[in-house]
């Protein structure tokens, strides 16, 4: 029963600082802003393109569920196209919420209308997880290539700046930057720790499974299917971020390598366990666009509503957001619906 109750209080525990942390960002970011004048200025984007960013981000959901298929049809099971997708749609309506619950939502929300094990599912989700992170490692080096002198010059530049030439309020910036930073790597190190006091007999218990999933690869029938499902959905990632740039006229001018940097940036933004990447996307996407020139982190104590650097992730952050709505809330009804048939 204590080790129940340590459980439920780590877990609760766990989302007040997420939610307090990405609570923390928003208020340093958006402090300074007349939060009339920025809506304003959200109302004078091209909102087209951001419509079109937005069904490049549902068709990523679309990508993953047909991808999943791949892998639970390599274990010997059986999904329907629509389940799959729904359950998919779920997983990213929970991250909105809970840091990390989409996963698991996602393999329950199959479960319960499939019949499909947990464990086994799991196991495929840990695939992705390793295709994925290779892909946006890839991703990373590319971007390092392509942007290699900008970035060195943008922060050789910052160093080499006395504290008289840098704007005092900048400095809650650099603090941001590094909370960022040591958030993220006190969640994994707390979550490995752990993984090996209360849940290391669930652990152990999944292994077998897991096992299964990650033998799923080498008995996929369909590696090419599984490998255009990825391939599109990175190239959608890529197209939700990039059109955005029309949307408004600071960033219009931007250039396919701009848009690869972004992306990574904002994976990583989307990384740190806040709900939904609310505040981490903003800040890190932010900074990013600031290297690029566009805009700046500097925004003074009387916050320019016309910031580029603030209003673009706002934007994108905003759009995808319905996106999860919209598809987690189809999802729900979907899934609703065929568990009602089928019982």
């Amino acid at each position: 029963m204590k080790e129940s109750n340590k459980k439920i209080s780590f877990v609760i525990l766990k989302y007040v600082a997420s939610l307090s942390f990405a609570g923390f960002i928003i208020y340093l970011l958006f402090r300074n802003q007349d939060p009339i004048a920025l809506i304003e200025k959200i109302s004078e984007v091209e909102f087209v393109w951001v419509i079109l960013s937005m069904i490049f981000g549902g068709w990523a959901y679309v990508n993953r569920g047909l991808r999943w298929i791949v892998l639970i049809d390599a274990l010997g099971y059986n999904s329907s196209k629509m389940n799959s997708i729904s359950s998919v749609s779920v997983g990213y309506f929970t991250n909105m919420f809970i840091p990390r619950a989409g996963e698991i939502s996602r393999c329950t929300a199959l479960n319960r209308v499939e019949k499909i094990p947990v464990d086994k599912l799991f196991g495929t989700i840990l695939v992705e997880r390793v295709i994925d992170f290779v892909f946006l490692i890839s991703l990373f080096l590319l971007t390092l290539i392509l942007k290699f002198d900008l970035i060195l010059t943008f922060f050789t530049e910052l160093g080499s700046q006395s504290s008289d030439s840098i704007p005092s309020s900048s400095t809650k910036y650099y603090v941001l930057l590094a909370i960022l930073l040591s958030f993220t790597l006190a969640y994994y190190f707390l979550k490995k720790w752990i993984v090996k006091t209360f849940f290391y007999e669930k652990i152990i218990e999944f292994i077998e499974g897991l096992k299964e999933g990650f033998k799923s690869i080498k008995k996929m029938k369909r590696k090419s299917a599984f490998w255009f499902h990825t391939f599109s959905i990175w190239i959608m990632y890529f197209l939700m971020t990039y059109i955005c740039f029309q949307a408004i006229p600071e960033t219009s001018h931007l250039t396919i390598s701009d848009g690869l940097f972004l992306l990574v940036l904002g994976g990583i933004g989307m990384v740190i366990p806040t709900p939904g990447g609310v505040g981490s996307y903003h800040a890190i996407v932010m900074i990013g666009l600031s290297v690029l020139g566009v805009g700046t982190i500097f925004l003074g104590e009387n916050g320019d509503p016309s910031n580029p650097a603030l209003l673009f992730p706002t934007i994108v952050h905003i759009a995808q957001t319905l996106v999860a709505i919209i598809m987690g809330s189809i999802g729900l009804l979907i899934l609703s619906l065929t568990k009602r048939k089928q019982s």
